[in-house]
């Protein structure tokens, strides 16, 4: 993109700037939680929608969903707003800035899409927080023929490239023996000594140990 483009983007997001703080400060005061963001779905896309977006709403049939575009160039470039929030911490993840960075990316790269060949799209993506919302998202056709799909997150370090672990969501039940925990520890059966090795360090700081072992406090 040409020293000019950059600068008509930029110069762009600076006239919304604080529409985007107050959108983001409206939904950190306003947390909702997964697959339950009908406020935040309602609202991060309104500056999109005055700005000449064409915006969808429960989208593919998701109610907190929505997809927004703008533009008829060859490269789709598509830009992931998420706003759920974690259940009794509220935005402690920054997703009320997640929205806020993508809706006003979209805004800036919408002022030159003509120039730079560029269809911009936003997909508001629920249930970041434990609720896979965007492999539902792709389950049903999302992002289908995009050229880039992109987002930032608040962190403690500035890098161009994050490599997140992926994580998978279990329900385990645990059962052991009750003893008396100061009398007859040996007696019982902890629990967590079903769990894996890695877990060890944190068993033995809680082991039902017999009297001949002389432990004691430390």
């Amino acid at each position: 993109m040409s020293g000019a483009l950059k600068a008509a983007a930029r110069a762009a997001v600076d006239r919304h700037a604080e529409e985007l703080i107050a959108l983001s400060e409206r939904l950190h005061a306003d947390p909702e939680t997964a697959w339950e963001e009908h406020r935040a779905a309602a609202s991060v896309p309104g500056l999109l929608d005055r700005a000449g977006f064409d915006v969808t709403a429960a989208y593919l049939g998701l109610d907190t969903a929505f997809h927004a575009r703008f533009g008829s160039g060859p490269v789709r470039i598509a830009l992931c707003a998420e706003y759920d929030a974690l259940p009794g911490l509220g935005h402690a993840c920054g997703h009320n800035l997640i929205a806020a960075s993508s809706v006003g990316a979209a805004l800036g790269l919408a002022a030159v899409a003509d120039g730079a060949g560029l269809t911009v799209e936003v997909y508001g993506t629920p249930a970041e927080e434990g609720g896979g919302g965007k492999i539902e998202m792709l389950d049903r056709g999302a992002f289908t023929g995009v050229d880039l799909a992109m987002m930032v997150h608040p962190a403690p370090v500035d890098v161009a490239e994050a490599r997140p672990f992926a994580v998978s969501h279990s329900r385990i039940s645990c059962t052991g023996r009750s003893a008396h925990a100061a009398a007859y520890p040996e007696t019982g059966i902890n629990a967590a000594d079903a769990f894996t090795v890695a877990q060890v360090a944190i068993g033995l700081l809680r082991q039902q140990l017999p009297p001949r072992h002389g432990c004691t406090a430390w």
